[in-house]
């Protein structure tokens, strides 16, 4: 965020004031996400001890099923609808305006980032916490602060909206790959 808000800091306090917000708005789907795979750590845990491996694959299918429309909703109705959402906070027209651009990138991320959630939440749970630690270092450190950089210098405002969004998509695609290997080592 820190970073985020240097980098915003170069448009004005308006652009910054949007980041907060946005960032606000951002919590209600991105703690569903959390929450869901979290709630679901426990189970996996156990069948993973118990080496029920096809209740395992079916739980994280489950969830993945449940919380990707979900997100896939939050997504579509933030992403039209940005311009209200912030405007509900503060009626500036420069910060709803900044605050538009930031909630539709923000928005687009959505869906990944809860997929990144559920393989993260698997990793904790079947003692893979090494892997957990990468996907934060992959995340932040590796993703989104190079495509920041990048972003800012090729576009400006909209290019640091969408780092996140950058980050986010390459993340999943990782999650994914990495939870198809596990499933196949586990022969499930």
């Amino acid at each position: 965020m820190t970073i985020l808000n240097n980098f915003a800091a170069a448009y004005g306090p308006d652009a910054v004031a949007a980041i907060g917000i946005v960032q606000k708005i951002y919590m209600v789907p991105m703690q569903i996400a959390m929450g869901s795979s979290q709630g679901v750590m426990p189970l996996v845990g156990y069948s993973y001890s118990a080496k029920n491996y096809k209740r395992m694959k079916e739980t994280v299918l489950f969830i993945a099923k449940v919380m990707v429309p979900i997100m896939v909703v939050s997504s579509i109705f933030c992403y039209f609808r940005a311009g209200w959402l912030v405007s509900l906070f503060m009626k500036k027209e420069e910060i709803v305006y900044y605050g538009g651009i930031f909630l539709r990138a923000d928005s687009l991320a959505m869906t990944f980032l809860a997929i990144d959630f559920l393989a993260v939440g698997v990793f904790q749970a079947i003692g893979m916490g090494k892997k957990s630690l990468l996907f934060a270092v992959l995340r932040k450190i590796i993703f989104e602060i190079p495509a920041l950089i990048i972003l800012n210098m090729l576009f400006g405002v909209y290019g640091i909206a969408y780092a996140a969004f950058v980050a986010e998509f390459m993340l999943a695609i990782c999650a994914v790959y990495m939870l198809r290997r596990i499933f196949r080592s586990l022969q499930v």
